[in-house]
């Protein structure tokens, strides 16, 4: 009995020596979490995308439901950091001081991160259920390293306690109430932008440009050039400009064509047999950019935080470039080349895919895809060679780029390759998302670092 009582007294000892020894390694627990956690952090990304392109949302929309689940895991994985990292509240417009952990505890930064994701999804994702293995899983994992279970419940508790501060926060965004709101009766005129063929959709995401900023003053802060006046006179600026389209699309190398169906992004792709209509999830603008965040920062090998921070100001910049450019469409309202052209210069014409159902100028591939490249640029770097297959699950064959600003490039000018924008909304396009990129790289600052020139 007395040899029993020894055992036991030793096993009390022996777990609380362990506890003990795990609670005043706190920075090294943070080191190897930041070193380790990476693929966590890509993993959630990943799902995100396949979630939001599976749910079929639209564009704009799958933006905010990438950036606040990592604004979420950065904040509630940078407090083991912060040192280094600043929070992000006070630099986001509206967001408040996240809640601090309990004194005393030992965190694993990485599954604060990981709880943050869920909670947040699980609010913003219809089909957010099929993310519940991988986070089973990814748990699992961390547990089978010898992380104390205790350690791993009130990580999840703090992780949890910073999702659901975001989600008071990004619950008076601005989108719940566009979605109360009428349908939109848009404007009427020849010179004006109005539903295109085949299916004639009504405009997508008017009310868009009414979302709260995560970083603009206003949606209006960065006004492209204006476009080019309307008229239907050969000749006329106008009228040239639908010619270029019009001239192109009918003597598109098979290069230009791969181009223009490569970058084409739709998330929902309709397709039409004689009276039947079916359609395909693709990947959207945003979620092709995301994917290419995510093979920069492998590619260089970046730890946990060094991934949050990129994926978070990639994010921004892009949801804040939808805003502005959504705000400049539904003012200008300009008509789509595939309008003008069957109205004026060639009734039978087609661009190589259905056009976007929301007024031409300026491009959103373009802007968007100037945002991230920008911001991945002063993140990681010019220069860098990448491979993208973001496509490669619809069939298509990687491409490969010099730098990300390469890959904006062909992006923009894949538009007009597929016959839906004009030459000037898409340099326009490009030109705001590097400015606003800019903007955004120079107000935010998640950690010290070199001023890097534009």
């Amino acid at each position: 009995m007395k040899n029993l009582k020894n055992f036991f007294v030793f096993l009390v000892v022996i777990v609380s020596g362990q506890t003990l020894a795990f609670s005043q390694n706190q920075d090294s627990l943070s080191t190897v979490d930041n070193a380790k956690g990476a693929r966590y952090i890509h993993d959630w990304n990943q799902m995100i995308a396949n979630i939001t392109m599976l749910d079929g949302f639209s564009p704009a929309v799958s933006k905010r439901n990438c950036s606040y689940p990592n604004i979420a895991a950065y904040e509630a994985a940078r407090v083991g950091y912060s040192k280094e990292y600043h929070s992000l509240a006070g630099q986001l417009n509206g967001l408040k001081e996240t809640p601090k952990p309990k004194d005393g505890l030992v965190y694993d930064w990485r599954v604060c991160a990981i709880q943050a994701y869920r909670t947040v999804v699980n609010k913003m994702l219809y089909r957010a259920f099929l993310a519940d293995s991988m986070y089973k899983a990814q748990l699992t994992q961390i547990a089978d390293e010898g992380v104390p279970k205790e350690v791993i419940n009130q990580s999840k508790e703090y992780g949890e306690t910073v999702g659901k501060h975001i989600i008071v926060w990004l619950l008076v965004d601005g989108h719940t109430k566009n979605q109360g709101r009428p349908r939109y009766n848009f404007p009427r005129g020849e010179d004006k932008w109005e539903p295109t063929p085949p299916d004639f959709p009504d405009p997508l995401d008017p009310y868009f440009r009414y979302m709260r900023c995560m970083v603009m003053d206003s949606a209006a802060q960065f006004r492209p050039i204006a476009p080019v006046p309307f008229s239907k006179e050969k000749g006329s600026p106008c009228y040239d400009q639908n010619m270029q389209v019009y001239v192109l699309s009918k003597a598109l190398t098979k290069e230009q064509e791969l181009i223009g169906r490569y970058w084409d992004d739709s998330p929902i792709k309709n397709f039409h047999e004689g009276h039947f209509m079916f359609n395909q999830r693709q990947i959207s603008p945003g979620g092709h950019w995301m994917n290419i965040a995510s093979i920069g920062c492998k590619q260089l090998d970046k730890n946990m935080m060094e991934c949050l921070e990129v994926y978070n100001l990639v994010a921004i910049s892009m949801f804040d470039g939808f805003i502005n450019c959504w705000d400049e469409k539904y003012r200008s309202n300009v008509i789509r080349p595939i309008t003008y052209i069957n109205r004026y210069i060639d009734s039978t014409w087609k661009p190589i895919f259905d056009t976007p159902p929301f007024p031409e100028h300026p491009s959103g591939h373009s802007t968007i895809s100037a945002c991230a490249a920008q911001m991945l640029t002063l993140l990681l770097g010019d220069k860098i060679p990448f491979v993208d297959n973001t496509e490669v699950q619809f069939g298509f064959p990687i491409r490969k780029f010099n730098s990300f600003l390469d890959a904006a490039w062909e992006a923009s000018n894949s538009r007009v390759y597929a016959g839906i924008h004009y030459t000037k909304a898409c340099n326009e396009g490009n030109r705001v998302g590097k400015e606003l990129s800019n903007y955004i790289y120079h107000k935010i600052t998640l950690r010290e670092r070199p001023i890097v020139k534009d």
